[in-house]
């Protein structure tokens, strides 16, 4: 999937290693990536600048990934936001969906995988 100009994305996440993978494969196509290992440094993040995107993990040290997201779509209505973890409960996926995450990518995934929930949750987010 191409993409016509260099979107920015933001991945909260506490294990650094989610970070690097998403980064390596998120900018091998043109996207910028920063990351961020806490719910508070998420926040910090877009009070500092705007992204298009964040990937969120459910599971973080100090705010869960549902907290940040309320509170993100107070800074930054319009961003997309794909929920990545390991814990895919139908439960965590309803409340996810209900909540406004275009989609929960769960742990361990592809960098297909990867690719498509992000490309999707931008064009769902138009």
């Amino acid at each position: 999937m191409a993409i016509r100009e260099k979107r920015k994305v933001l991945v909260g996440d506490d294990a650094g290693l989610i970070i690097t993978q998403c980064a390596e494969a998120l900018e091998a196509v043109g996207y910028t990536v920063s990351g961020a290992e806490s719910g508070e440094r998420v926040l910090e993040r877009l009070r500092e600048e705007s992204f298009d995107l964040v990937l969120l993990d459910y599971r973080l040290p100090d705010i869960d990934g549902f907290e940040v997201f309320t509170r993100a779509r107070a800074l930054q209505p319009d961003l997309a936001f794909v929920l990545i973890t390991a814990y895919g409960t139908t439960d965590v996926i309803d409340d996810a969906t209900e909540l406004g995450f275009t989609t929960v990518l769960l742990k361990p995934f592809t960098r297909g995988q990867l690719r498509g929930a992000v490309e999707n949750a931008l064009v769902a987010r138009g």
